[in-house]
């Protein structure tokens, strides 16, 4: 895709949201002063950004990206069988790298779909798809990927249209009541609480070095915070192992 081409259609995105880059942002900050924020975007930045980089180069032509601060995204220019497959392993190769090389930055990312527009040119990017990406990405309560309900329903629809088995296109997810935390209101009091949805599931554990990642023993690697996500995230791998 060329700077000056614009998307504008029916596509699928994968979000990602990278977990406790704020508070490595603001503490950096805090460290070091003001104007050396380079120093960041130039060492931990850049690491994201190369491993988000090796993740899609398979797919140049076909799977683009965008990023801003803690959120990064895969999309495609428009909603086609193949184009899911591509943005798919793409984005599970994404994840994977992530947790083998720069498991200081855990993640949880979900792939969506439905309108995007895209100026890259002018940086413009906006639209039902991202939102719907966006949304299911920053609601779960673990480490991983998923489909979602949007997606799943395009996916469905596309099978059916082409005569294929139902789910066959999900074949490396696995349906997971997955953890989530949802926005609740009583007494105009707002407030989280967890739950679960059921979703497809990226199936990262079928890669050995995921699983061994996330034995008990290696928790303690992980950020306090993070001790939940990381319980949840192999529950899973111990039902589905």
């Amino acid at each position: 895709m060329e700077n000056s081409e614009i998307i504008n259609g029916n596509c699928w995105v994968a979000c990602f949201d990278i977990l406790g880059f704020k508070k490595k942002i603001l503490g950096f900050e805090k460290s070091h002063g003001v104007g050396k924020l380079d120093r960041f975007a130039n060492v931990i930045y850049k690491e994201i950004l190369d491993t988000l980089r090796r993740a899609k180069k398979d797919f140049q032509g076909t799977v683009y990206t965008c990023w801003a601060s803690d959120t990064f995204v895969f999309y495609t220019p428009e909603d086609s069988c193949t184009s899911f497959k591509l943005i798919s392993a793409a984005a599970i190769h994404f994840v994977c790298r992530m947790i083998l090389h720069s498991p200081t930055y855990m993640h949880r990312g979900a792939l969506g779909t439905g309108q995007f527009y895209v100026d890259k040119q002018n940086n413009i990017f906006l639209g039902s798809a991202l939102i719907d990406s966006y949304e299911y990405a920053e609601k779960q309560n673990w480490i991983g990927f998923v489909v979602t309900p949007s997606a799943e329903k395009k996916i469905d629809d596309l099978e059916s249209m082409h005569s294929i088995q139902p789910h066959n296109l999900l074949y490396q997810y696995q349906q997971y009541d997955v953890p989530v935390k949802k926005k609740e209101q009583r007494d105009e009091i707002k407030y989280t609480v967890e739950d679960t949805e059921r979703l497809f599931a990226a199936k990262i554990q079928s890669y050995p070095e995921i699983k061994r990642f996330f034995l008990p023993r290696r928790k303690e690697i992980l950020q306090k915070e993070w001790a939940k996500k990381y319980e949840n995230t192999r529950r899973f791998f111990e039902q589905h192992p």
